[in-house]
């Protein structure tokens, strides 16, 4: 019966673990969706979930040292904790409709700390209370069914392990497949299952002995309290910070997390095991004064090394990435390999720590004593790491605090002699000075040789940098990875105003829902009646935007604009105010956390703030999409917006955007749009800069209204906040070698054209204006087929041989589509300085193709004086 017992037991440990760790991941991803993505509000939940781990240690500690049956607590926690966690999947959406409006839209930061994490701790303190106190139960019962004990270590780790298997289990399995709701009733299956467990394995056994614990010799330094404290927050604080460095070398998508977390469990989990099967059994006094400081100091010289491969992290990613291959599954595996060079080691002697102060706090204050000061001490973290002492002093400096932490920890022990102290403690003093001198930050941004970094944020939501390059063009990158626009995409940028903005018509007040260089805002100063508003997740990007030129304080203004730093997401469900137009900035779709921007409760958030006859335009960008994750996020749309259309930003097959919009009432366009509605005269200026100057202009980027979005879209999944498809299918994208964007682009054009419809009313469609606009459409589909199949060329001489004749056939098939005409005239100018005698034969072809328009004429004239 033994030999059957303890597998169960263990497997019990484990699922206990999983379980746990799964719910973590569920319930903070279902509570930032009404208490923002803003770190202060995460982290709020956090530690929330930690100090209800710490609670539930404290309060039953002394209960679960003193019963003969701890398995009738470990069988009532389980069922608390799977009741509880049924009981919230009914709670929390209830909890997320009524939050925003308790907290307000413009919250104080204090504010919105004490909402966070006063909420979170009351929902999760149920479940989390009782998690709090399974493993001293399990110990318990470990001792009761073996008579033995010493056994934490290894249940410990067993546990840990399971932590593992839930990170993984819920990130590659249950949520992408079964969604939120249904993962929470499977964790709680599981929860059921270890308790039902209980009455298995003690069938012929009732009471625990009568026996008490044995009582090891404890540490008689420093406070255990303390150490087991500040073990928590710099173990916690190793994960923060090291995680903030990777997301600057990293894809930054849901997986790259999960991967990350679980290599930093498994190193948790091999400490606990090897410390239960080799160290655990020296627990004399001799040895135990010893081994506190050796595994402190070998804590600091791993978290050392750890640092210092952070250092090579963006050389060896590459490097990684090359050698496994590409594939979603290689590119995860590149990442978990380099989070294994990180925190293996560090994190395989903070098990080894905590199994040993454990291990000595069962014969003195009790194992739930430990536990609940360690997890306070994680739950503290967040707050002093990733709020206070990143921003304040960068990712190094705050990074080596967490070596000397340990290293003072061992030093300061009383009852440990000098000669120990220095012979365990002088490798990681002097490795800590050393890199504290080295003049590299730890900080990664990818750019040219000769690219200049005119400003750099460790910020608490991410690391922001302006880079400026050989041309003199500014860009603003976030972790690294993400460019969030710049001054050389302020045609584009300008862009993503105009066109929402002039397809409402007459707007009298917009909402951005992202700033990124700010350039696609101050577009909107242009618009003499508008009031705007705007909202930024990052503080740091709005701080930046004086380096691309955007002033929001400067007098061109004709009504100040109110920029606030929040999340959108929040920001929307908590305003009362209603817009004529909302305006998205592009979400990159893999990014951990953006998935929730493309949900149906959001768009119906947005919906809700949206004036009678307003526009919401969901700015989707082609070149970071593929076609799959497109057709989710229209499904979605239209499911909230009946009307809809789509636009392309601009004619761009490198960096193709899209224009998802939806009205709250059928518009009512027709000729002469803009000569009716624009009279200001810097706007004129502006939209002629902008190219947008003409109805055809404005109108001729229209790809398809509802119907022909339903059928490109087909029957699939709607992506939720319960069932987010997006979050899990957008990261294939980043991790698999994709197709030129022009093509996807193209493939996308011959979907919709022969389901296109019209974009004016019937009477108007039937007029001249609507059917030149129908010929618009149609010659700029082939102008972009025409620029896809030249893009091969290698100079521009076979770029012109290869697209001059279908070019020049756009040109005499419609005299309103201008785009062919202009990118002739750049052909010809660039074609003139290699072979002058080809651009005079183009640009008389191109006078004869068009001899109304006279700036071929002009430019011949000019180049060669007839």
């Amino acid at each position: 019966m033994i030999q059957v017992r303890y597998p169960l037991f263990l497997l019990v440990v484990i699922l206990s673990g999983l379980a746990g760790l799964g719910y973590q991941m569920v319930w903070t991803r279902l509570l930032t969706v009404s208490l923002g993505h803003e770190m202060i509000a995460v982290i709020a939940v956090v530690a929330a979930f930690f100090v209800g781990l710490a609670m539930g240690g404290f309060t039953l500690n002394r209960f679960m040292r003193s019963t003969a049956y701890p398995h009738h607590w470990y069988f009532g926690l389980e069922l608390a904790i799977a009741f509880w966690s049924l009981m919230l999947t009914q709670l929390i959406p209830l909890y997320n409709e009524w939050l925003p409006t308790l907290m307000g839209a413009t919250p104080s930061a204090l504010r919105h700390w004490c909402i966070a994490f006063g909420a979170s701790l009351l929902v999760l303190l149920p479940a989390t209370f009782a998690m709090g106190a399974t493993l001293p139960a399990m110990e318990r019962m470990s001792s009761m069914l073996w008579q033995q004990s010493g056994t934490v270590a290894g249940l410990y780790g067993a546990n840990t392990l399971g932590a593992v298997l839930g990170t993984l289990g819920a990130t590659f399995l249950l949520i992408p497949n079964l969604g939120l709701h249904t993962t929470q009733w499977m964790l709680a299956g599981i929860n059921l299952l270890c308790a039902l467990s209980v009455p298995v394995l003690f069938f012929h056994q009732t009471r625990s002995p009568t026996t008490t614990p044995v009582a090891l010799c404890a540490p008689a330094t420093a406070p255990r309290a303390l150490i087991l404290f500040c073990s928590g927050l710099l173990g916690i604080g190793y994960e923060i910070l090291v995680v903030r460095v990777l997301s600057q070398v990293l894809e930054n998508t849901v997986y790259s997390f999960a991967v990350v977390l679980a290599v930093y469990l498994v190193g948790i989990s091999i400490g606990a095991g090897f410390y239960q099967h080799r160290l655990s059994a020296r627990l004399g006094a001799s040895h135990a004064q010893h081994q506190l400081t050796l595994l402190l100091s070998m804590t600091s010289v791993f978290c050392l090394l750890g640092i210092g491969c952070l250092w090579l992290a963006n050389t060896l990613y590459p490097f990684l990435l090359q050698g496994m291959g590409s594939g979603s599954v290689n590119a995860i595996l590149a990442e978990l390999m380099l989070a294994a060079l990180v925190f293996l080691p560090p994190t395989a002697c903070m098990g080894a720590l905590f199994s040993h102060l454990a291990s000595h706090a069962i014969g003195g204050n009790g194992l739930g004593h430990a536990l609940g000061w360690n997890t306070l001490g994680a739950a503290v973290a967040p707050l002093v790491f990733g709020i206070v002492l990143l921003p304040a002093l960068g990712a190094k400096v705050a990074l080596l605090l967490i070596p000397v932490g340990y290293l003072l920890l061992a030093a300061t022990r009383r009852n440990t002699e000098w000669p120990l102290r220095l012979r365990y403690g002088a490798i990681p003093a002097l490795l800590c000075v050393g890199m504290l001198l080295q003049p590299v930050p730890l900080r990664f941004i990818n750019s040219s040789t000769h690219s200049r970094v005119l400003d750099y944020r460790d910020g608490i939501m991410a690391a922001v940098a302006v880079v400026e390059d050989t041309a003199g063009a500014r860009h603003l990158k976030v972790n690294n990875h993400f460019t969030m626009g710049g001054t050389a995409s302020r045609f584009s940028d300008h862009r993503q105003s105009h066109l929402p903005l002039l397809l409402q018509g007459l707007p009298e007040s917009a909402l951005y829902l992202g700033l990124g260089t700010g350039i696609t805002f101050e577009a909107s100063q242009y618009y003499p009646d508008l009031h705007t508003t705007a909202v930024e997740l990052i503080p740091e990007a709005i701080e930046l935007m004086p380096h691309f030129g955007v002033q929001v304080t400067s007098s061109a203004w004709n009504n100040s604009p109110t920029i606030i730093a929040a999340d959108a997401r929040r920001f929307v469900l908590a305003s009362d105010a209603a817009f004529d137009v909302i305006i998205a900035e592009i979400f990159h779709p893999s990014r951990d956390g953006a998935g929730s921007l493309y949900t149906r409760e959001h768009f119906s958030a947005i919906r809700n703030r949206l004036a009678p006859d307003g526009v919401f335009c969901q700015w989707l960008p082609l070149f970071q999409l593929d076609l799959d994750t497109l057709r989710t996020i229209i499904r979605t749309f239209i499911d909230v917006f009946p009307i809809a259309q789509l636009h392309l930003g601009h004619f761009s097959l490198d960096q193709p955007i899209l224009c998802l919009a939806g009205f709250q009432s059928a518009p009512q366009y027709e000729a002469n749009w803009l000569q009716q509605r624009v009279h200001y005269p810097p706007l004129q200026q502006q939209l002629v800069q902008g190219r947008l100057n003409s109805d055809f202009a404005l109108f001729g980027g229209f790809l398809g209204d509802t119907r022909a979005l339903a059928r490109f879209a087909g029957a699939g999944p709607i992506n939720t906040d319960d069932f987010p498809v997006v979050a899990y299918q957008a990261p294939r994208f980043v991790y698999q070698t994709q197709d030129q964007p022009s093509a996807r682009l193209l493939r996308l054009l011959q979907a919709l054209a022969p389901l296109r419809g019209s974009l004016l009313p019937d009477a108007e469609a039937a007029t001249e204006f609507g059917r030149r606009l129908q010929s618009y459409w149609r010659t700029r589909d082939r102008f972009i087929e025409a620029g896809h199949h030249a893009r091969g060329s290698q100079n521009i001489g076979q770029l012109v041989a290869s697209s001059k004749a279908p070019l020049l056939d756009i040109v005499r098939s419609s005299e309103d589509f201008t785009p062919a005409y202009r990118t002739l005239l750049m052909s010809a100018r660039g074609l003139a300085r290699e072979q002058p005698q080809a651009a005079y034969r183009l640009l008389s072809e191109l006078q004869q193709a068009s001899p109304q328009q006279m700036e071929a004429l002009q430019l011949r004239q000019h180049l060669f004086g007839n």
